[in-house]
């Protein structure tokens, strides 16, 4: 390689490919800025400290401040050579303020942890109290945030507040914190919790950042509200917290209704009740006006009376058959009597017949051979009968 003559990009080419072999990427980088300006909506400055300088690009930032010369920052991206110009620089994705770089490895370091671990996850969060009869505050007693609360809430919706006094900051913040949320989960008058603190550096936040604080957040039967410093700070509390509020105040506007958005909607809610009532009253109305003009109500008689001569039809009818069955019946018996009249003996002996029974057994004799001479017998006339002795028989 010696003997070789290189040109220039094969060496700046060369130096690129054993930078970008180290991979790296995602690093966080602690300094402070200089030579910073802004173009074509992109930044760019230098990362200094005392031993060294780098050279920085952020293209399209989204951040919630605008970085200045002398700031301490730490920043987060890529190291790439820039073949061009012959020099290396930091391409930068994000940038958090402040010479706290020990502190907030700690930081990214926990929060990855509890995230792989689910204290994040959204199926843990436990849904907020509508109106909530107690709210405990986790807070300095001498903190803006907690007048800041009981002004919100007093002005909202007057409740109950109950203040659980800690230091917020400082060594043993974070165990008086913990001991507090747990305290709070012992007792039945409280239905919602929230724990924070007004603004301050990433030092004096550092309470809630601790594992101790976000267990016991995690661990809670209670609901709990994470209200730390402004809305720019994020800690871990508000990770594992069920919500969390940018500020104090907007953590009491958050815990309890408007009661006059409250009394407004139920005097709408009155009003929609009270209308539906009415128009259903009104349509009840309607129905029963229509009913009352039916025939049937009006004229009630009218299908009585049809009624009635439909059944004295009908019964005059039945009348009818009834009388004209009995005289057929009675014709049949007439016929069946005279029939049986005509066949009479008695009929007989109307014509100068009569009949003879042998006065011994009273049988009926027809042949000279059913009596001897001598025997009574009785002979019945048309009026009457005779008794007679055989004196003599002869045969045909």
């Amino acid at each position: 390689m010696l003997r070789k003559i290189f040109t220039v990009g094969e060496i700046t080419r060369y130096i690129k490919e054993i930078i970008e072999r180290e991979e790296l990427n995602n690093i966080w980088v602690e300094g402070e800025i200089s030579n910073f300006r802004e173009a074509i909506g992109n930044y760019y400055f230098d990362l200094k400290d005392e031993m060294a300088i780098i050279r920085c690009v952020m293209f399209s930032p989204s951040l919630q401040f605008t970085p200045k010369n002398g700031m301490k920052v730490i920043v987060k991206g890529d190291i790439r050579v820039y073949e061009k110009k012959g020099y290396y620089q930091l391409y930068v994705r994000d940038i958090k303020v402040g010479g706290v770089g020990e502190l907030f490895i700690k930081f990214l370091e926990l929060k990855e942890k509890l995230q792989k671990e689910g204290l994040f996850d959204e199926k843990f969060k436990k849904p907020l109290p509508r109106i909530p009869s107690t709210i405990a505050v986790v807070t300095s007693p001498d903190g803006a945030a907690i007048r800041d609360i009981q002004n919100v809430i007093s002005r909202r919706f007057p409740i109950r507040i109950l203040l659980a006094p800690v230091r917020v900051q400082g060594e043993g913040a974070a165990e008086e914190i913990e001991r507090a949320i747990k305290a709070l989960n012992e007792r039945e008058d409280v239905d919602l919790i929230i724990i924070g603190r007004g603004g301050g550096s990433w030092e004096d936040l550092w309470a809630f950042n601790e594992e101790r604080v976000a267990r016991a957040i995690f661990e809670s039967r209670l609901p709990i509200i994470s209200a730390v410093g402004h809305e720019t700070d994020f800690t871990i509390a508000d990770f594992v917290a069920d919500k969390r509020a940018p500020t104090p105040s907007a953590a009491a506007e958050m815990a309890v209704p408007d009661r006059r958005e409250i009394l407004e909607w139920l005097d709408n809610a009155a009003g929609r009740m009270e209308r539906a009532v009415m128009k259903k009253v009104e349509s009840y109305e309607a129905i029963m006006e229509r009913i009352a003009k039916r025939k049937a109500f009006m004229y009630p008689f009218e299908l009585i009376y049809d009624k009635i001569i439909g059944y004295e039809n009908m019964m005059e009818e039945f009348k009818r058959v009834i009388k004209n069955y009995i005289e057929a019946r009675q014709r049949d018996i007439d016929f069946i009597e005279r029939s049986l009249e005509a066949m009479s003996p008695y009929k007989v002996l109307e014509r100068g017949y009569s009949i003879c029974f042998r006065v011994r057994d009273n049988k009926l004799f027809s042949s000279v051979e059913d009596a001897d001479i001598g025997e009574e017998i009785k002979v019945v006339v048309k009026d009457g009968e005779a008794l007679c002795r055989i004196e003599e028989k002869k045969k045909k």
